[in-house]
């Protein structure tokens, strides 16, 4: 498992999709305001490979979720 830092938004959009408990999530944001989640390795590679220029995991997310 690798945790990752997204912001409030990417996070409600995966909290809006996925079941709750799902994904493992810390209770306390960070000092940025962003939620701390815990993906498989593959899903982390897979959100990279996805990532453009400048891109955060955060921006693939709700790229994913507006798409879909």
């Amino acid at each position: 498992m690798i945790r990752i830092a997204i912001t409030r938004a990417a996070f409600d959009a995966i909290a809006a999709t996925h079941a709750l408990g799902s994904v493992a999530v810390e209770l306390e944001a960070n000092e940025r305001g962003e939620r701390l989640i815990w993906l498989e390795e593959a899903w982390v590679d897979r959100l990279h490979s996805l990532r453009g220029p400048g891109e955060s995991y955060s921006d693939v997310i709700l790229r994913i979720a507006a798409a879909g």
